[in-house]
This record gives structure tokens, sequence and C-alpha cells, in this order.
């Protein structure tokens, strides 16, 4: 009995957690209804040009979480953004069903003398949900469905377990982009000598 309240209580207080990370997280959602997560980098020893030639190099070559599909190409606005997907970054089981969540992204550079900056932009989950007798695709909009829009009710439970995992993942690719573009050495010859 006891150990069972004990459970009960850290369960509630894990939940509480959860949500409260949620809160804290820095997105905006656009108006096209796109969640936005967005990382200005400062500071870099590079040019307008080289961190865009960095960004699309990531973009041509990045593997660990997706592939991108190059969108929009713009070297002399210093521009890039790829199109990708997360696969199945969050399984859930809520019975009788079971949920395969993808969330297609877009990965944008915006590259100035010296600063760039990176967004993950997102739309929709998609996936599968399924159970023994059917199987349906899902196409949500992230910015309709909790923790982004707490009046919603539905599918509560699954979206309030999958968006910190899909945001995790949106920090995570931003994190990747500032350490390339932060190792990426300028071509421009230093002239203090």
């Amino acid at each position: 009995m006891i150990g069972r309240l004990f459970g009960t209580i850290i369960a509630f207080a894990l939940a509480l957690t959860s949500q409260a990370q949620v809160k804290g997280q820095d997105y905006t959602v656009d108006k096209n209804g796109d969640v936005v997560v967005v990382k200005v980098v400062e500071g870099l020893a590079l040019q307008r040009h080289e961190i865009y030639i960095a960004a699309l190099k990531y973009l041509e070559n990045a593997y660990k979480d997706t592939k991108y599909k190059i969108v929009i190409n713009s070297p002399e606005n210093g521009v890039v953004a790829g199109e990708g997907e997360y696969l199945q970054f969050h399984e859930d089981r809520i019975f009788p069903s079971s949920y395969f969540l993808n969330a297609p992204i877009t990965l944008r550079v915006e590259a100035k003398d010296g600063r760039a900056r990176i967004s993950v932009i997102l739309s929709y989950y998609t996936g599968k949900r399924s159970n023994i007798n059917t199987s349906e695709d899902i196409h949500d909009r992230i910015s309709e469905f909790q923790p982004v829009n707490e009046r919603q009710t539905e599918r509560r439970k699954l979206y309030n377990a999958a968006f910190p995992v899909l945001f995790q993942k949106a920090q995570k690719t931003l994190n990747e982009v500032e350490e390339v573009l932060k190792s990426t050495r300028s071509s421009v010859p230093d002239t203090d000598w």
C-alpha cells in the first residue's frame, strides 16, 4: 500500500516536472501556425558567405537524425534551408493503440558577417496509430495540440509526452549546426601581420 502510494506520488511529480520543462522551453508559433525553435550564434570569425557555405555543407552531409532536401539556396542573401524528418522520434502505447510519431522539419540558416540565426520549423506530427483491427495515418498540426495549445484535450497524454522529445531533437540539431559553424575556419587571410 505504501509502495503504491509512493509510486503514485513519484509519477505525479514527474508529470509536473515534464510540464514545467515544456513551459520553460523557448519556442514561438509563427503566423502559419508552425512551431519555431531558434538559436542565434554570435561572435563567429566568419564572413556571411563562409557561414552560408558551412551551413550548406551541413545540410548536404547530415545523416545523423535526418537527410535534408535543399529547398532554399540563396548565396546572395546568405540563406539556406533544407527539409527533413525526424523518423519515429516517439513511440507510445495508450490502450488499445500504439503510436509511432514522425515530424517533418525545416532547418533554416540565415547568415550575416560574424553571426547566424538557425531555425528549426516544426509543423505536423505524422506517423501511424494502430491497434489489433485498424491502422490510421496521423497528420496533426503541432500547434493545435497540447502542450502548445493547452485548451485542446484530445490526444493530450500522447502529445504531452511527445513534444518534449521533439523539442530536444530540435535543440540537438541547433547545437550541431552551431558546432559546425564554430569549428569552421575562415578562408579570409588575417591582415594584422
